[in-house]
């Protein structure tokens, strides 16, 4: 069964390849499992990147782009035992600060968010203590607030219009609109 970490997972590589490479298509349930296993073999969204990035260039440069995310699997796969190799007898970087992310946010607030300044903050503080933060609260906020953005909305009705119908169901909509917003505005992760 899904939850919001595989969700939030899956919904990001959908738009990273709609938002980066302008590619849309219909998503069956065979691209979702693809997906799915990406997220359960942990594979860091970089590498994701790197790989959707490769496959496009190579589709544009053939002049025919990739229409599912099988066509993405060879590149996936290869990148990421690349990525695991690296990782062997390696020294794990430690950053200096795990939680300048949030300080850089907080001092470059957008203004659209200025309803939602103290509700971050705390969020922030909480994680920067090691406390649980509860960003539900936030994110009903976030969706009563754009509610009627246009273009939000236009994007959820294509993801959810190029979704199999088993998989358009609202827990996936909303998902999909809170990622949209954190990654349009740039919202540190909590996790």
């Amino acid at each position: 069964m899904l939850h919001g970490g595989d969700y939030d997972y899956i919904i990001r590589i959908i738009q990273y390849l709609d938002m980066r490479h302008n590619i849309r298509f219909f998503i069956t349930s065979k691209d979702f499992d693809v997906l799915y296993r990406w997220w359960e073999k942990e594979i860091p969204e970089a590498v994701l990147h790197e790989s959707l990035d490769r496959v496009v260039e190579r589709g544009r440069r053939r002049h025919s782009p990739p229409g599912r995310f099988s066509a993405f699997s060879y590149e996936v796969r290869k990148n990421f035992q690349s990525f695991l190799q690296l990782g062997v007898g390696g020294r794990r970087r430690e950053d200096t600060d795990p939680h300048a992310a949030f300080a850089a946010f907080l001092a470059h607030f957008p203004p659209q968010l200025e309803f939602a300044r103290s509700d971050l903050a705390m969020l922030f503080a909480k994680r920067r203590l090691g406390e649980a933060a509860d960003p539900g609260p936030l994110e009903e906020k976030l969706l009563d607030r754009f509610r009627a953005d246009d273009e939000l909305n236009a994007k959820a009705a294509w993801f959810l219009n190029n979704l199999a119908a088993a998989l358009r169901r609202p827990d996936i909509e909303r998902r999909y609109r809170l990622n949209y917003l954190w990654g349009k505005f740039g919202i540190p992760s909590l996790d």
